[in-house]
């Protein structure tokens, strides 16, 4: 049995005030910082094995934090990369997952984000097929142990997209991710994927969440 304990990173300027940020490198802040120190002591009895990560800053100084506690070196994986937004990175975004706005506003929104994102930037198909060629790639050179795996939410949606189907969604298009959550994904020897806890945060601190 393998287990997978995906860590979105810590938060940044940019998470904080809602700016789209998919590849535009922008690096943890003093909060943010202080989430992966949180995600790095609850990880620390892990018994992690191997830890992966993106190499965009704000992945890679989240996983050097929790190195600091697992004794692991972070792997660099280009294919663990958020999606590029295109003419949309830097720009303000609305929060759907709130419930200030209706329904109508949140399916334009998520059609003129395609549309932008694939002329643009990085269409989903092919944002989809790169995170799940590396997934693979990942979960064929692991067949037991626990694996830690920083990487961004766009990236965790993705891979329990592949894994899970829309299920795991509870209706909406895109399930919220909070910064240094943790998501556990248990894979069985037969191969079958079982989430064990999605965006877990209790190790997370209230006035850092």
């Amino acid at each position: 049995m393998t287990q997978y304990l995906l860590v979105r990173h810590g938060t940044t300027d940019w998470v904080d005030t809602q700016l789209l940020h998919g590849i535009t490198d922008i690096p943890l802040n003093e909060r943010g910082r202080k989430q992966a120190q949180a995600a790095a002591k609850a990880l620390a009895s892990s018994g992690a094995k191997k830890m992966y990560s993106s190499p965009l800053s704000r992945c890679a100084e989240t996983a050097h934090i929790i190195s600091k506690t697992t004794d692991l070196e972070p792997i660099m994986k280009d294919g663990l990369v958020e999606i590029d937004f295109g003419w949309l990175e830097g720009k303000k975004i609305r929060d759907h997952d709130n419930g200030e706005y209706r329904k109508l506003v949140e399916f334009i929104d998520h059609h003129f984000f395609n549309f932008v994102r694939a002329i643009s930037g990085e269409s989903h198909g092919k944002f989809s097929r790169r995170v799940v060629a590396c997934w693979d790639s990942i979960t064929e050179a692991n067949h037991d142990g626990t694996i830690i795996i920083v990487i961004h939410s766009g990236v965790i949606n993705t891979i329990l997209l592949h894994l899970f189907g829309t299920q795991y969604l509870n209706g909406n298009a895109y399930h919220h991710l909070n910064p240094c959550s943790i998501t556990r994904i248990k894979i069985n020897p037969n191969g079958k994927a079982e989430l064990i806890a999605l965006n877990e945060r209790t190790h997370i601190p209230e006035d850092l969440q």
